[in-house]
């Protein structure tokens, strides 16, 4: 209706819009063609506003040439009281099929879009854009003063994203009723890529809404380095609300920050200071939270960071306090509950008051469930019950159940939280937890410290202070990489001091090693690499001397986890000695556990599995959904349990691919153990392990099979002939009658 009036008013005269463009459905743009080289060049509001639902213009591409006010009020606007739903892609009908979507391009080039009003009683999708679809970009674009009033999936750009919004940035307000979802400062639903973009929203909402944030309402794309200031205010029975997120349903968020307050009313739930809640296909990586969240009675799950956590939270902090009435519980500095996830080298700074009957206060993390791991953490944070000192949960305030929880090298200020117990952890005094020497008799990886690891993920004052996460810190002072982290211009990594700042680089990025490494003398409690999402191209180099001490649960090997769609390929790890001493997860020379591609690797060395062990194997303990492929490991595989799975190449073969791989090195189970082979330990879920070898018994390797892989004598194992369909011209070579087969790559001499 709006839209209509709008367009009468320009006809009569204020200014006529012509329905036709350069090539295309549309009004009379400012140049261009709506190509790639030459795209469709926006100067005023009207030509912004003609793209509409228009599928000729939807797919286009367009630059923005001017800045331009959007105001209902002025002279000839489009209003009041303004849209009725987005400018861009608007149609609202939640359901409607196809949704429309813009997949072109929009280069907003530093430009500024003023003072967007939409006002909508039932629509959806809301924002400049209401979708963006994939292949859809948006790029170097500022909204400003946008006032948006609607149900939900809105957003001052995007109602909902599934491409790309790069360096773009959102100021104003949304407001929302009762029962409303899906609403964030910049988008209300991300299901694609968000990087280097900001969002000063403040988002007001009634009760029973959920999922709402600063940034993002709902994520599960990809956020990295972005920031939310906007305050979040929601009513009674509200849930999923977040600083920065409101709902992770397997989104990953790196290097970003919230820095708003949340507060919500009575009987809300899953209430963070950057993230509301985070499912267990979620991830988490350097980011801190400095707002406050506050609120009503009878509410649970609220954390300074996030409020429910069930996945992986790595070098992350909170300084807000956190806040709440009678009755309330699961209230923690850093998170409200920890259930089957993972929180490692991060800190909590805020108080942590509950009411009359609240319980479960904890100074990093109010309640853990079944299986949460807690790694190289403290809390200093004051707790407070009814107004008094609250003498328990320094660290953590309950935990459930003991079943594979863990809570290892981690601390509490004794007299800054006033707690002298806790439910895991060790209390220490405030010069204690300012010494070094606590640290470093703990095996935390300081800066400047080579023996415990070269990742230098703590940093402490010269004098007095508590440790500081060295990212956060001056970037000068920090390891830097040559490269940009692209496939044309990888990350190249040459030292042990490169190795060690892969962490603190993107997951997904490209890397490339660019010469032989030798690791010796150091000794890493934690994966060097705990999670790769991109490409290691080992490049032809090796890794020696590899050595990994780890007894957190989670994955150890030289990289802990590498995760679907991830490639690591033409790398040699030779002497390694990983040793999995406590209850970890998968251990692997290579990797932990593999859910992507490891290909043209080979391990020498030993793997040992503790008793809590679920997988060992010489390339990787698990492989989930991966494959291992034109590789082979000769490193010795041992196991302390029967229950154990253990092979020479990989443990748990869980729907993954085992193809064209030898193992050769002695695998030795516990007596009696059930799943111990010397190629693969175990196979489940349509797994295949094909054309894939180990020397039989009598041989050097491990003893006779168990059905996963082909017997080899010592003599076969030492001839072409033997490995049916191996490419030996571009993958393997062999010193026929002389030794096992070799990759190419390694350039091995035979005897003449």
């Amino acid at each position: 209706m709006m839209r209509a009036r709008a367009f009468r008013t320009f006809c009569c005269g204020v200014l006529l819009v012509a329905w036709f463009s350069w090539g295309a459905k549309g009004a009379e743009f400012a140049g261009g063609t709506g190509e790639a080289g030459d795209p469709y060049r926006i100067a005023t509001a009207e030509q912004l506003v003609s793209i509409a639902d228009d599928a000729d213009l939807l797919s286009k591409h367009f630059l923005l040439v001017e800045d331009l006010d959007l105001d209902p009020n002025l002279p000839g606007g489009f209003g009041p009281p303004g849209f009725s739903g987005a400018v861009i892609a608007h149609d609202g009908t939640p359901n409607a099929s196809p949704h429309p979507a813009f997949v072109g391009r929009f280069y907003g080039d530093g430009h500024t879009i003023r003072n967007l009003t939409i006002r909508t009683g039932t629509g959806q999708y809301l924002g400049l854009f209401g979708a963006v679809g994939e292949g859809g970009r948006v790029y170097d674009l500022h909204v400003e003063n946008v006032s948006i009033e609607g149900p939900g999936r809105a957003g001052a750009l995007a109602g909902s994203n599934r491409g790309s919004l790069v360096n773009c940035h959102a100021t104003g307000t949304i407001r929302c009723p009762e029962e409303s979802n899906w609403v964030g400062g910049l988008v209300g639903v991300n299901e694609g890529g968000i990087g280097g973009c900001s969002a000063a929203v403040t988002v007001t909402a009634g009760g029973r809404c959920f999922l709402l944030g600063g940034l993002a309402g709902l994520h599960r794309g990809r956020i990295a380095n972005c920031g939310a200031t906007g305050d979040i205010v929601v009513g009674r029975n509200s849930f999923d609300v977040g600083g920065l997120v409101g709902g992770c349903l397997g989104g990953a968020v790196e290097n970003s920050h919230a820095t708003g307050s949340v507060m919500a009313s009575d009987g809300c739930w899953s209430l963070g200071g950057f993230v509301g809640s985070a499912d267990s296909n979620a991830s988490i990586v350097f980011c801190y939270a400095s707002g406050g969240v506050t609120a009503g009675a009878g509410c649970r799950d609220m954390g300074g960071f996030v409020g429910r956590l069930q996945c992986e939270a790595s070098d992350c902090y909170a300084t807000g306090d956190v806040t709440t009435f009678n009755g309330s519980h699961s209230l923690g500095g850093l998170a409200g509950s920890l259930t089957g996830g993972l929180v490692v080298d991060s800190y909590a700074m805020g108080a942590v008051t509950g009411g009359s009957g609240s319980r479960s206060l904890g100074g990093l993390i109010g309640r853990v469930g079944t299986a949460g791991d807690v790694t190289n953490c403290y809390a200093t944070g004051r707790l407070l019950r009814n107004g008094a000192a609250h003498d328990r949960g320094g660290l953590i305030g309950t935990i459930e159940s003991g079943r594979r929880v863990r809570v290892t090298r981690c601390f509490w200020d004794r007299q800054e939280s006033g707690a002298s117990q806790s439910a895991a952890g060790v209390g220490l005094t405030t010069a204690q937890m300012q010494d070094v020497e606590t640290f470093r008799t703990a095996r935390w990886d300081l800066a400047g410290v080579r023996s415990d690891g070269t990742a230098d993920t703590w940093r402490m004052a010269g004098e007095g202070g508590y440790p500081q996460l060295a990212a956060f810190g001056d970037p000068n002072d920090l390891h830097a990489l040559e490269g940009a982290g692209t496939s044309y211009e990888p990350y190249e990594i040459g030292t042990v001091e490169d190795l060690g700042a892969v962490g603190r680089y993107s997951r997904y990025a490209w890397y490339k090693l660019v010469a032989d490494i030798d690791m010796a003398g150091i000794t890493w409690a934690r994966p060097p690499i705990p999670v790769l999402r991109g490409y290691f191209n080992g490049n032809g180099h090796r890794i020696a001397n590899l050595t990994v001490e780890g007894e957190t649960a989670g994955d150890l090997g030289l990289f802990g986890r590498i995760e679907n769609d991830a490639w690591v390929y033409d790398l040699g790890l030779d002497n390694v000695s990983v040793v999995a001493e406590g209850d970890v997860t998968s251990v692997g020379g290579l990797a932990g556990t593999n859910a992507g591609m490891i290909i043209a690797c080979y391990v020498t060395g030993s793997v040992a599995a503790g008793p809590g062990t679920l997988a060992a194997g010489g390339i990787a303990g698990s492989d989930r959904e991966g494959v291992v492929a034109d590789s082979y490991a000769t490193a010795v595989v041992s196991c302390q349990a029967e229950d154990i799975r253990i092979g020479g190449l990989v443990g748990l073969n869980y729907a993954g691919i085992v193809s064209g791989c030898y193992a050769a090195g002695h695998v030795t189970g516990a007596k009696g153990s059930r799943y111990a082979g010397p190629l693969v330990g175990r196979d489940m879920q349509f797994s295949l392990t094909a054309d894939s070898y180990f020397p039989s018994a009598g041989g050097p390797g491990a003893p006779g099979g168990n059905g996963l892989g082909t017997p080899l004598t010592d003599e076969q194992m030492k001839q072409q002939a033997s490995f049916v369909d191996w490419d030996f011209a571009k993958t393997w070579t062999i010193c026929e009658g002389q030794t096992y087969p070799r990759l190419l790559w390694e350039q091995f001499p035979c005897d003449p």
